[in-house]
């Protein structure tokens, strides 16, 4: 159990720089996660009719519009042994440079130049690490929600 303990927190500090490293490239590119969030806003309203819909979705996009910070802020979280919330806030402030990361994916392909640089932009940079910041926190087993279902 101990030798768990030290390797989660091992994880979790690797974790954290990742998302650092995330965040600064996040931050120098301007991302943020509010373009994914207004389409899915978009389907979400168009498709079903829950109340109070917007109120929930005005505070993701405060987190969202955050970008690079949220993910920092994330990272610390997850340092703080925190990772489900942690994970989330990552997700939510990186969530355009997904869609730009897919945008440049596709333009690649179309235009049949598949190198390299194409793909280091800070954004696409800064969407790699976040990724990797959030598989390299994940502990399944610790997680509350897993302990939830498991019951």
């Amino acid at each position: 159990m101990d030798n768990m303990r030290r390797r989660t927190g091992k994880n979790n500090i690797i974790a954290f720089f990742l998302a650092l490293i995330s965040a600064v490239f996040l931050f120098i590119s301007g991302t943020t996660g509010v373009a994914s969030l207004m389409q899915i806003e978009r389907i979400v309203s168009k498709y079903a009719d829950i109340p109070y819909i917007n109120i929930l979705f005005g505070l993701v996009f405060i987190v969202a519009s955050l970008g690079g910070i949220a993910v920092l802020i994330g990272g610390i979280l997850i340092l703080k042994d925190k990772a489900f919330l942690g994970s989330i806030l990552i997700f939510l402030g990186s969530g355009a440079g997904l869609i730009s990361f897919f945008f440049n994916l596709y333009i690649s392909i179309k235009a049949h130049d598949l190198s390299l640089y194409s793909y280091l932009s800070f954004s696409s940079l800064g969407l790699i690490f976040a990724i990797a910041a959030q598989v390299v926190s994940t502990n399944i087993k610790k997680s509350w929600l897993y302990r939830k279902l498991k019951r």
